[in-house]
Formats: C-alpha cells, structure tokens, sequence
C-alpha cells in the first residue's frame, strides 16, 4: 500500500473513522463516540496537491454533562490523491511511479514539519498570529506510516479568494503582522527545535521539481502566445528575466554567505489558498487564519513577502502600498524581536531578489486557475481581464525590478 492508491478510509485515504474517534477521545479526555451519521466532506479539492482535507461533523454519542466537543472540524490527511488531479508534469505524462516515491517520501516529510510548526504556534500562543487550533498531531512514525493527520478547529463562514482574486492592502496588514510576528518569535528558538525547518536548498529542490527544462519551454511558450500581439517585447525581456534567475537559483542557497542577508523562518506558501478569510457584516474582509505550514523555509525575509505582494495585491495596491507593507513587516518583525536583525534597506533588497523567481509562479498561472473556475464563462470573461492587467503590470515591474538588481547586486545576478 501506498500514499498514492486509494483505501476504504475517510475521503479514500488510510486513516479511517476509528483512528480519528479513538484519537480525540484520548486527546480531549471523553468515552464519546461518533454516531450513525458521522459525515465527511471533502473542501480541499482543487486547493492543494499535497493533502485530502474533510469538513468532519462526528455526530457525538453519550458526551459526559461536562464535556463541550467540538461539533465539527477539519482533518487535514496527507495524500498524494490530489496530485493526478491538479497537475500534469512532464509533457502532459503525468506521475511516473519513480515521481510518485519521491513525492511519497516528500509528503511525509512536509507533514511532519507542519506537525512540528503547530507545536511551535500553540507554544508561542500569540494573538497576532492567525492560526487554526489543533486538536490532534498525527505525524508519520515511518517510512511505511500511512495515517498521518492533523485535526484542526473548522473555521465557520470562510469567504473564499480565489488564485486571480486580488486582496486589499489594508486586509493583507493583519496578515503581514502574523508572519512577521512568527518569524521574529522563531528567532529565539535553538538550532534543535528549529532542526525541522527547510534549509536554504529548498528553492533548488522545488524548481527542480517544478521548473524543469519541460515546464519551463511550456510556461515560455504560454507567455509569448499571451502577450504577442500587444506586449511581444516585455514578453521576450521578461523571459530572458526567468531565464537567468532559473539558472542563479542554486546561488540563492548561499545567500546570506554571499550579500550577508540574515536568516529567518520564512511561511514559504503564502497564497490566496492558505488564508482563511470571513466577512463581515459591513463586507470587510477578517482574517481568520493562516494555513498550511508543511514547507516552513529559513531564508531571507525577502521570500515571503515577494510571492505575497506580487501574488495577493491589485496592481494599483502593491505600486502604491507596497512598501507600507514592506515597512510594517519590518517594524513588527523589530519590535517583537526587540532588536533590528535587519535593516528596512535590506529587506527591500530581499523583497528584489526574490520577486523574479517568485513571479515564476504567478505568471501565467492565473490563467490555469479562472479556467478550472467554477464560475459562468462571464465571470470568466471578467476574471481574465484584471488578471491579464496583473501579469502586465508584474511584467513590467519585474523587469525593472532585475535592472535594479544588475545595478545594486550585479556580481549575484550577474551568469
């Protein structure tokens, strides 16, 4: 058996009804049973590649005068399932069985982490850090484990953003406190309990992995069919921009060797997917939580907040208020810390190098996300037209963003 075929279990993984009642009666101390019409329904789909994760209602027998047990929550299985169905490597090929082994020791490894993120959230238990409660941290025992899981409070009323949604700056604020504030608390962390952490290698295994010479003749060829008619320069410029950071990735693991930029833990997967959003009754947005905390990297500042910027923000937002989130980041980061690690000119710096690569995974992607979109061909119509506005305006600033790194870094990005 394997990660990769299916079972009789809970959204047709190996974890089944009675690993999960049997876990929480020892977790939250009961001899409550689920009942009858114990539901499980799947609200991760087309969200993820990496996991099943069901809306679970156990339907609670016999609970103690005492006990108040939660009514619903979210159990996050680690599966690779979902990968045949959201992507296609290779020429269209898909999974061969030597990828899916390599990608079954990767999913074991990523869930650990995440169980060990969650250790370290419910230790630090800071209310600027917006994260779900765990109920239960089932890591893998071993290579042949196959249930491992996280049960998660469910957060009710969650407004989904779509991938080519935009987010305003002033809701993305609480967002940028939260990951600053987890960064600088992890500064305190020793080498041990932070042993879990992705090392700086971790852009050169996922670009090998994702940016294959493959994939990336596919993503080149995209680009130049999406703007030839009206932008067939900045198309030709901006692929010679990806061209020469894919090949400088390995580079970025020595980073802080090489430019002196400071090491912190870095979220690494941050996207409209990863942030539950409510709304509230006037319509603003509420940020309820910050998920999936499988790939949690040590890297420069600057990783974060580049994918964040370029990914989440309207063009308009991230010209005009870029830099007042840059600066929030930086000063939460200082405070929470209760020292400057590193300069606001440094972090700007960082925010440089990396928006290139991280502007790799936006475009064109948008585009893959509004046609898998389960909306009318209008709102299709609509979503590809601020979408396209984006990867113009992304085009456009990457390309000026590299000059500045020829002026300013020229022996980093020099090939």
């Amino acid at each position: 058996m394997s990660l990769y075929e299916t079972s009789d279990g809970i959204l047709e993984t190996h974890v089944t009804w009675k690993d999960v009642e049997s876990d929480l009666q020892e977790k939250l101390g009961t001899k409550a049973t689920f009942g009858e019409n114990k539901t499980a329904v799947n609200i991760g789909d087309k969200k993820g590649f990496m996991s099943r994760v069901a809306l679970v209602e156990p339907d609670w027998q016999n609970v103690e005068e005492v006990k108040e047990l939660p009514r619903k929550f979210a159990l996050k299985i680690p599966s690779q399932l979902a990968q045949f169905n959201i992507m296609s490597f290779e020429g269209g090929e898909g999974f061969d069985a030597e990828k899916l082994a390599r990608f079954s020791i990767v999913t074991r490894m990523i869930h650990n982490r995440e169980v060990e993120v969650y250790k370290q959230l419910n230790k630090f238990n800071h209310p600027d850090i917006p994260y779900a409660k765990a109920y239960s941290l089932k890591p893998f025992d071993n290579s042949d484990d196959l249930k491992g899981y996280l049960i998660l409070e469910f957060i009710p009323n969650i407004h989904t953003i779509e991938m080519y949604q935009s987010i305003n700056a002033d809701d993305l604020l609480p967002l940028v406190r939260g990951i600053a504030t987890f960064s600088a608390l992890a500064q305190s962390l020793s080498p041990e309990e932070t042993k879990w952490a992705i090392d700086r290698d971790w852009l050169e295994m996922m670009f090998n992995e994702l940016f294959n010479e493959t994939e990336l003749a596919k993503k080149f060829e995209t680009i130049r069919k999406l703007f030839e008619k009206d932008h067939p320069e900045n198309a030709e410029k901006l692929i010679e921009v990806f061209q020469r950071y894919r090949e400088l990735v390995p580079r970025y693991t020595r980073i802080s060797e090489i430019l002196g930029f400071k090491l912190v833990l870095n979220h690494g997967d941050l996207w409209q997917y990863n942030m539950l959003y409510s709304k509230t009754k006037n319509g603003n947005l509420e940020l309820k939580a910050l998920i999936d905390w499988q790939i949690v990297a040590r890297m420069p500042p600057g990783l974060d907040l580049s994918k964040l910027l370029l990914g989440c923000l309207s063009v308009k937002d991230r010209r005009e208020r870029g830099q007042e989130l840059l600066k929030c980041y930086h000063e939460t980061f200082t405070q929470v810390h209760g020292k400057e690690l590193f300069s606001f000119h440094e972090l700007q710096d960082c925010y440089n190098l990396f928006a290139p690569l991280m502007a790799m995974m936006v475009v064109p992607e948008i585009y893959m996300f509004i046609d898998s979109a389960k909306i009318s061909e209008e709102e299709k119509v609509a979503a590809r037209k601020e979408a396209r506005t984006k990867m113009v305006a992304i085009m456009e600033d990457v390309i000026e963003i590299h000059k500045y790194n020829l002026e300013n870094y020229s022996d980093f990005v020099k090939i």
